[in-house]
């Protein structure tokens, strides 16, 4: 049985792509690496759920006609039904509670995208009980483990079919053979399929979640929301990305040796830059939320957004200077 599902569950979307992602971290090797960089950390059964998570009420077993559905003023202590599932604030909270200490700092900023997982997961589970996945989970009394259990075999399901090829696998190789350090083909390889097979496993999964929101019935308390916003901290990537320039962020960790060498890079450029383009390092300890938010999996991650603030581009590992240049140039950055 899993151990933990309910936070896993939850904040794995932070590390990887999202929510239900974790089921294939859970196997991957601890110390494996590709190229010389840092994956971050993967996560771990820290702590035990003795308790269940409160159940948020069930308005009806029948799921209403969606135009009626979106026309429904929901009450001011539901902050989202889904399809006929009603998720409280008690629900929010409780579960909050639940997480370990390190997680709850990732979402203390942002309960919004906490919200969101939980809409997240709630589909999830939806769906795997249409698809019959809890029929043979009776012998799981606590209600929130069996609904984690009927998950992870949903997304078993709609994973189990993707393949890396050959192919594959030399590409990339061949398009990273400078950060290898010298490893062969053969060497690499099985780092490189697991780190392939993570990148179409969180997109299959990623594009399956878009989709069952497209057709599910979501109704959020948008008044909660505004409040949300409104109290979340400033950061400087918010800001830069309002300036009508474009901007570059680096996510790292001070311990990270490429983290460390795109420092002086940053400073560098952050002088030459000064008034045309964001230049913007942060440490990811600091700024979970966007790490979160732009589901950086990888550090460091070099994301580039145009002068409207959306992403144009984005890098894994370390990127040279001359590389960051060219990216500016290409947004207009003399």
């Amino acid at each position: 049985m899993m151990k933990n599902n309910l936070s896993k569950l939850i904040i794995v979307g932070i590390l990887i792509l999202v929510v239900a992602f974790v089921i294939f971290m859970k196997n991957r090797p601890k110390k494996e690496k590709i190229m010389e960089e840092v994956v971050l950390e993967e996560i771990e059964n820290k702590s035990e759920i003795s308790e269940p998570v409160k159940k948020p009420e069930v308005e009806s077993k029948v799921k209403p006609p969606k135009e009626k559905q979106k026309a429904v003023k929901i009450g001011k202590d539901v902050l989202a039904v889904v399809n006929h599932f009603k998720i409280t604030k008690d629900c929010l909270e409780d579960t909050y509670q639940l997480l370990p200490e390190e997680y709850k700092n990732i979402y203390k900023n942002d309960k919004e995208e906490f919200l969101e997982q939980l809409i997240i997961r709630e589909l999830l589970y939806q769906e795997a009980e249409k698809r019959g996945f809890e029929k043979d989970l009776s012998n799981i009394n606590d209600v929130e483990q069996r609904k984690d259990a009927a998950i992870e075999k949903l997304i078993m399901d709609i994973t189990e079919k993707i393949q890396i090829l050959e192919t594959e696998m030399k590409d990339f190789y061949n398009a990273h053979i400078s950060e290898m350090k010298g490893a062969s083909f053969e060497e690499a390889k099985p780092s490189i399929k697991n780190y392939l097979l993570q990148q179409k496993q969180g997109e299959v999964i990623n594009n399956y979640i878009e989709d069952l929101k497209k057709k599910a019935d979501i109704v959020k308390n948008e008044e909660w929301i505004k409040i949300q916003r409104a109290s979340r901290p400033k950061n400087p990537l918010n800001m830069a990305l309002k300036s009508g320039k474009p901007t570059v962020l680096d996510l790292g960790a001070s311990q990270c040796i490429p983290c460390k060498m795109m420092k002086p890079i940053f400073a560098e450029l952050e002088q030459e830059y000064k008034g045309k383009a964001n230049i913007i390092l942060l440490e990811i300890s600091e700024y979970r939320d966007l790490a979160n938010k732009y589901r950086v999996r990888v550090i460091p991650t070099q994301i580039f957004f145009d002068k409207g603030g959306n992403e144009y581009w984005r890098h894994e590992g370390f990127l040279s200077k001359d590389e960051i240049i060219k990216k500016l140039k290409e947004l207009g950055v003399g």
